[in-house]
């Protein structure tokens, strides 16, 4: 029996949902015993706010300045006096978690949060915590932080990202080109006219699925405007946790011609990006993987800068989507490839192209050769 540790940690939901779909793969697997833990829930409750909620608040409401964060520590880690002094800190605040690690006694872990490998490093270095470690990305982008040659294994969405980590002095026989991991049930060739009799939508008008991530952060309800005023449509607007949002995206006025729903947190988003034409969303590194796998064309409007800036460039370069600047780019833009069902078309096809939705497996099979 392997035993096999996968971890994330819940500052965005992409790297839990990542986790997800590794451990639904590992649970398929005979002979492999799977626990699936968030790293934050190990530490005090002071740090884990701040760690989590800080940087969903900095997203929301400071995107620039989480950009500007981005950017800047986007360089090689600190050394010397600075370096020790982290690693003090990491040694106290998640001594609970390594003692918990030990006493599960893994055969591997997967992580994906950059964070796991940061607390291990040390250690590792002096040869202890020998498990299998593998590090996966759930962007399309290689920030420093993600950079730790001393994983075992690091998986990547692309060709381009295993280059630019060999580049930052990752050993090519490291890392793994395998895709983002999302659930199965993404991959599944469904029906779309059974997925919208399922949802009550019985006629051939365009659906558009409206998002803004699980915690529904973002200027939702100007992206569901926006689309309601392109009349005509079926708009179905998730607003994920965020029940404040949901309410007032139930209060809007529908489409002329079409209808507009609000949901909260969903449990069957593969079913509805199923029925949808086109996904008005940001462009998280699971939400755009989940949408290629599922032949969805995006409208990525106004990106967070950083990894979903790169993240929508991802779905530009592979003709799966357009990119928006502000409401009134949303409105032309949204206009534009409705109208054209052909470029609908080719841009579903590319997205099916792009898409990668065996990344699960793909880790699995090489952190469990």
């Amino acid at each position: 029996m392997t035993r096999l540790l996968v971890l994330s940690a819940s500052a965005g939901a992409g790297h839990t949902r990542a986790a997800q779909a590794l451990e639904e793969e590992a649970r398929r697997r005979s002979g492999v015993e799977v626990e699936h833990w968030d790293v934050l829930a190990h530490v005090d409750r002071f740090y884990r706010t701040a760690y989590a909620a800080g940087y969903l608040a900095m997203v929301d409401r400071a995107p620039d300045l989480w950009g500007a964060f981005y950017r800047a520590s986007d360089r090689k880690p600190p050394r010397g006096l600075k370096e020790k002094l982290v690693h003090a800190f990491d040694r106290i605040e998640f001594a609970p978690f390594r003692d918990a690690v030990r006493m599960f006694a893994p055969d591997a872990v997967v992580a994906t949060h950059f964070l796991p490998a940061q607390v291990f490093a040390p250690r590792r270095r002096r040869g202890k915590d020998r498990f299998r470690f593998a590090l996966v990305l759930t962007d399309f982008d290689v920030h420093a932080f993600w950079v730790q040659p001393g994983a075992d294994l690091t998986c990547v969405p692309t060709d381009e990202l295993r280059a630019v980590l060999a580049a930052r002095g990752v050993l090519e026989a490291r890392i793994a080109v395998t895709g983002i991991p999302i659930l199965s049930a993404f991959g599944e060739t469904r029906d779309r006219a059974a997925a919208r009799a399922a949802l009550g939508i019985r006629d051939d008008k365009p659906v558009v699925l409206v998002m803004g991530g699980g915690s529904g952060v973002g200027s939702m309800e100007e992206a569901a405007l926006a689309v309601r005023d392109a009349g005509n449509v079926h708009v179905l607007a998730i607003a994920g946790r965020n029940a404040a949002l949901e309410k007032r995206l139930a209060a809007l006025a529908p489409p002329a011609g079409g209808t507009l729903r609000a949901f909260g947190f969903v449990s069957n988003m593969p079913e509805l990006m199923a029925a949808a034409d086109l996904a008005v969303t940001k462009s998280g590194g699971l939400t755009t993987s989940e949408c290629l796998a599922s032949g969805l064309p995006m409208v990525v409007r106004d990106p967070i800068p950083g990894q979903e800036e790169r993240n929508g460039d991802y779905v530009l370069e592979a003709g799966a989507g357009v990119r928006t600047h502000g409401l009134a780019s949303l409105r032309a833009k949204l206009r534009a490839v409705l109208a054209d069902p052909e470029r609908l078309r080719r841009m579903r096809a590319a997205a099916l192209s792009a898409a990668r939705p065996r990344a699960a497996a793909d880790v699995l099979d090489r952190v469990l050769a």
